[in-house]
């Protein structure tokens, strides 16, 4: 509720925006994102670990480790609405026995209206999904070695109703969607029990 609450008020203000930092923890070692969650499972548990290799020392990490299949932890940024955006996540997978994902959540107006980009260390796979009523549709998707234990670069552009994905500054795939032509906010996407130490979110208008 406090995710839905907080989505429609940043929806009615629209901030225009330029390059910059969505933050995921504080300095002193907080969780800087609204908490939230698609599908079922316990309630979400973001903690802030420390990580010398993440921005500011502290690592964004998803800690309930419920191995329900559709658990899709969300914490999503305040600091961004956007129609268009160029988003770079860097990410860590470290362990999970049902996933090791991590994923870029892009026009969001709620927990359960987004569009979502994930990279899954266990099955070796990027893919592209809209979220629309709590339920995925997969758009695209491309096969990819992952390793588990070391820092990753998932890229997204989307502008308009094309998307372009890139690991590791390696294109993946294109794709073309239009059910969500609204801005909306930024954020991270976790799965099941996947522990994945999430570094920093950038994001940008696209070129």
């Amino acid at each position: 509720m406090r995710l839905l609450i907080f989505l429609a008020v940043l929806m009615a203000m629209r901030p225009a925006f330029g390059q910059l930092v969505a933050p995921l923890t504080t300095s002193d070692g907080r969780v800087a994102c609204i908490q939230g969650e698609t599908g079922i499972g316990r309630p979400p548990a973001w903690e802030a670990v420390p990580d010398p290799q993440a921005l500011g020392g502290w690592a964004l990490v998803e800690t309930a480790g419920d191995r329900t299949e559709l658990h899709f932890p969300l914490c999503i940024s305040g600091q961004t609405v956007a129609l268009d955006v160029d988003a770079t996540l860097r990410f860590k997978p470290v362990s999970g026995t049902a996933a090791r994902s991590a994923g870029v959540v892009l026009r969001a107006q709620n927990a359960n209206d987004y569009y979502v980009v994930a990279a899954n260390a266990l099955d070796g796979a990027v893919r592209l999904y809209r979220m629309q009523g709590g339920r995925r549709a997969q758009i695209a998707a491309k096969d990819v070695a992952i390793a588990t234990g070391q820092w990753h670069k998932l890229r997204v552009i989307l502008k308009g109703d094309k998307f372009q994905a890139f690991l590791d500054d390696a294109s993946l795939f294109s794709a073309t969607d239009r059910t969500l032509p609204v801005p909306g906010t930024v954020g991270v996407w976790s799965q099941s029990d996947s522990v994945t130490h999430f570094g920093s979110l950038l994001v940008a208008p696209p070129s």
